[in-house]
């Protein structure tokens, strides 16, 4: 090691010139202090600053953890936790009071709020008995009725007589239109089902067409007596059936035993056609039943079933052709195509009891549609019929009158 050297002060560097350098001590260091250093300049607080501030010693909590520096021995104390500089004996042992409360704060038995009055809250519980007081509230229902909503509402409710009233009303007003329903029902099922009747009846009594060229015997045996012409001939016995007075029609044959056309109206008639020379007579059940109705007296003037009552035979006979109308197409039973022509018909009336003629009449077939259903021969050839209604029309004054 060198011995050392003896100190020197600095030499102003600034001074003038002449002047004897004088030595420049350097700056104090400085004095040991709690305050922290102070910098060059002042610093906002933090998050503002720069650098942040240097904590205080003993500031709380300390940086170095906990407890903080200088801490008295034993702190905390053992079984809580007092905050610095706290009084001693807090917090008091066995309770919560705040510090400096009165004493007996608060009192046993419960919590009363500081300044509430003696016997706060009453024994037994909350609200005390007999709260609120009488008259606080109105009596009955709250709020009253109409106070808040329309004059009437919501109405009150139906007493139980009136309740019972409304359903009384309402069930014997349901049973009411059941009945009327069921009574509708029942009318149109039975008129339905009497239509379905007279058209089953009058597909059953629809005869069948002979092909055009079927051979008929043109020549009698010649053994055969020839038959005298006279006038109209009494029937054997009693018609039996409907079909007994197409004797009245084609044999010039009478039965003295039915009923004659006198007396009040109506005067029974049976309406028998023939489509044409090959074909057989048939009766139409159904010719009435638009224009006069479906009741069972209109069926026994117009339609009988029973030739007992019957006084006139109504002869409708197609006696000719004429020009094509159109062509009919059929699917059922099989596609196919006919043709309808104009037609002309003869219509006798006759008494059954006395073959006497009543009316002969000449009509056109008005007919000029095509048919729902028909039965044609092998020419493949339907002629207009004569309406239903012209027919009602051409018999009502010999049977109402």
């Amino acid at each position: 090691m060198s011995p050392a050297e003896p100190s020197v002060p600095p030499v102003d560097p600034a001074a003038p010139a002449g002047v004897q350098p004088q030595p420049y001590p350097p700056p104090a260091s400085p004095a040991a202090s709690d305050a922290p250093p102070a910098f060059p300049f002042p610093q906002p607080p933090p998050p503002f600053s720069g650098q942040p501030a240097a904590p205080a010693p003993g500031a709380f909590p300390p940086p170095a953890g906990y407890p903080p520096p200088g801490a008295p021995a034993g702190y905390p104390p053992a079984g809580g936790y007092p905050p610095p500089g706290a009084p001693a004996g807090y917090p008091p042992a066995g309770g919560y009071p705040p510090p400096g409360a009165p004493a007996g704060y608060p009192p046993a038995g419960g919590y009363p709020p500081p300044g509430a009055p003696a016997g706060y809250p009453p024994a037994g519980g909350y609200p005390p008995a007999g709260y609120p007081p009488p008259g606080a509230y109105p009596a009955g229902s709250y709020p009253a009725a109409g106070q808040y909503g329309a004059p009437g509402w919501p109405p009150p409710p139906a007493s139980p007589a009136s309740r019972r009233r409304g359903g009384v009303l309402a069930a014997v007003i349901v049973a009411v239109v059941v009945v009327i329903a069921l009574l509708c029902g029942a009318s149109v099922y039975n008129l339905q089902h009497r239509i379905d009747d007279e058209t089953s009846r009058f597909d059953e009594d629809q005869p069948f067409t002979l092909p055009s060229g079927f051979p008929f015997p043109t020549v009698r045996p010649s053994d055969a007596p020839i038959p005298e012409s006279t006038g109209p001939v009494a029937a054997g016995a009693a018609a039996k059936d409907i079909y007994d007075l197409n004797q009245v029609c084609d044999d010039n044959t009478f039965f003295p035993d039915a009923p004659k056309r006198a007396g009040k109206a109506p005067h029974p008639v049976v309406l028998l056609i023939k489509d044409g020379p090959e074909s057989v007579r048939w009766q139409n059940p159904v010719y009435y039943l638009r224009d006069e109705g479906t009741a069972k007296s209109d069926e026994q003037t117009w339609a009988p079933r029973s030739p007992a009552q019957v006084q006139l035979a109504a002869c409708l006979d197609r006696t000719g052709a004429g020009s094509k109308i159109r062509s009919c197409k059929y699917d059922d039973p099989e596609p196919d195509t006919v043709t309808l022509y104009r037609a002309t018909w003869r219509l006798r009336v006759y008494e059954v009891a006395t073959h006497k003629l009543l009316l002969e009449k000449k009509l056109d077939g008005d007919e000029t549609t095509c048919p729902y259903s028909v039965l044609v021969g092998d020419d493949k050839k339907i002629y207009a019929k004569v309406s239903d209604h012209v027919s009602v029309t051409s018999l009502r004054n010999l049977v109402k009158k």
